[in-house]
């Protein structure tokens, strides 16, 4: 509001100054006008032949210098210019004009009039205690030849135009104007006040928990950019909060499974249901049920330390044949079970690249479970790399039932299964999770096709061709 106001009260000022000077100038300019036409009478009164005409003409011009002198308070001379001196033909001042007129300032500028000029200044007589305005134009004969001068001198006191008069009109203006200003003011606020209120009680809401209320703004601009963000950032959250229910739920799931597998077998085992010769059957059972407990621990753990950013890598030049090569071997005891047949291309030189090599290990080892797990048995397994461009391409085939082109967008993420049924023994649902999580670390992409009866895990490392120490944490 003060800020309205004090922007009213300058441009009141700046009006009425603005006002004030364009009064001032077109007092000047009639000024001028009122010594133009006497200039012009004493054209006409030199070229007057009667006497009778002469006569008239002598009393229009006096009747015209009260008149000015009246009107402004102006003391008028008409200068006639001779061949040794000027003199006074008429004159309105009580001033001793032949004293002036030998002034070597007022000289000066009957000379300038007398070139056709017209004049404006101030000081030619400061004898006089006050501040003194000329204005004089030429008056001239036939043929435009100047023969002498009409001066006016006005005080600046009678020259100065105020603007009082014009105060009334000026304050109603500056009135009507705060009134309209403060009204846009006011208007201009609400605009701006409503759509921040409503994004104020969406963001109370959203501290609340309920994610579902969005913010409806139609007014454009920055608040509106500002109300679409803030939609957005409640769809991601709402999408993470059901992410999160979904993995809680997920998590309880698996944890549970193994749990109730376990407790049902150990009490079978200590009230003596089952045949001690089935004893050690049933033991292993356990012991695999324990053993996929601490996997999903360890998974669930591996996650949480990449989402809090606390699991570096520990870059180095690392063989990925040797490493693939290792990777397969440990899988030894399975392929043979199953009688899987098994192909491994890889290239007789090393291909090094710049990675963990215990993290890379644990890709390698993550896809190739995920692979044995859906191969029936004496199916076939492909695990190669090869070079393409700077890179070492690596890849993981299976001639399994393949994935469904429905599920095959959500296999990373986290407990999500194709079958989307959470039965024991088939893994903990993180595998492929982690291994997307440590392959964006490598900054590499997993790629999975597949079709009926083949599914291929891909991904690409950049080889490196120079030995090289990288002292490189992430």
């Amino acid at each position: 509001m003060l800020i309205t106001v004090f922007t009213v009260l300058l441009f009141t000022a700046v009006l009425a100054t603005s006002l004030q000077i364009d009064r001032q100038e077109s007092y000047e300019a009639e000024v001028f006008s009122q010594a133009r036409e006497v200039a012009e009478y004493m054209s006409r009164l030199n070229l007057l032949s009667s006497i009778r005409e002469n006569s008239t003409m002598q009393f229009v011009i006096r009747s015209k210098l009260a008149d000015i002198h009246d009107r402004y308070n102006a003391d008028v001379w008409i200068v006639s210019y001779g061949s040794n001196y000027n003199y006074v033909e008429y004159l309105d001042s009580s001033w001793n004009t032949s004293e002036y007129l030998t002034s070597e300032a007022v000289n000066e500028q009957l000379l300038k009039i007398s070139r056709g000029e017209e004049i404006r200044v101030k000081g030619l007589f400061p004898e006089l205690g006050k501040e003194i305005v000329t204005i004089g134009v030429p008056w001239k004969y036939s043929e435009g030849h100047v023969v002498g001068a009409v001066l006016l001198h006005i005080s600046t006191e009678s020259l100065q135009v105020h603007i009082t008069d014009m105060l009334p009109m000026l304050l109603l203006a500056g009135l009507g104007v705060l009134i309209l200003g403060t009204l846009f003011s006011l208007v201009l606020a609400r605009s701006q006040i409503q759509p921040l209120r409503e994004i104020t009680d969406a963001v109370n809401t959203f501290a609340k928990g309920k994610l579902d209320r969005r913010v409806n703004l139609q007014c454009g601009g920055e608040l509106q950019k500002l109300g679409d963000s803030i939609n957005q950032m409640a769809f991601e959250l709402s999408n993470l909060e059901e992410s999160r229910k979904s993995f809680v739920a997920n998590v309880s799931h698996e944890l549970r499974s193994p749990l109730t597998s376990i407790r049902g077998y150990v009490e079978a085992l200590q009230d003596g249901t089952i045949d001690p010769a089935d004893r050690a059957k049933y033991m292993g059972v356990v012991l695999d049920e324990t053993n996929r407990l601490t996997d999903l621990v360890r998974d669930l753990l591996d996650l949480s330390r990449m989402d809090s950013g606390k699991f570096p890598l520990h870059l180095q030049r690392t063989d990925l044949n040797e490493l693939i090569r290792l990777s397969v071997l440990s899988f030894e005891k399975r392929i043979e079970e199953k009688q899987i047949e098994v192909e491994v291309t890889l290239d007789d030189d090393p291909r090094f690249v710049r990675a963990d090599p215990d993290r890379i290990r644990q890709v390698m080892t993550n896809l190739i479970d995920n692979a044995l797990k859906f191969l029936p048995e004496k199916g076939r397994l492909s695990v190669g790399a090869r070079r393409e461009g700077k890179n070492i391409l690596v890849w993981v085939e299976d001639n399994g039932p393949g994935i469904s082109p429905e599920d095959l967008p959500f296999i990373f993420d986290r407990f999500y299964k194709a079958d989307k049924a959470h039965t024991s023994g088939m893994g903990t649902g993180l595998g492929l999770s982690i291994v997307k999580r440590i392959l964006d670390q490598h900054d590499s992409r997993i790629q999975a096709r597949s079709e009926e009866g083949k599914t291929v895990f891909s991904f690409a490392l950049r080889e490196d061709r120079e030995n090289k120490e990288i002292p490189v944490n992430r």
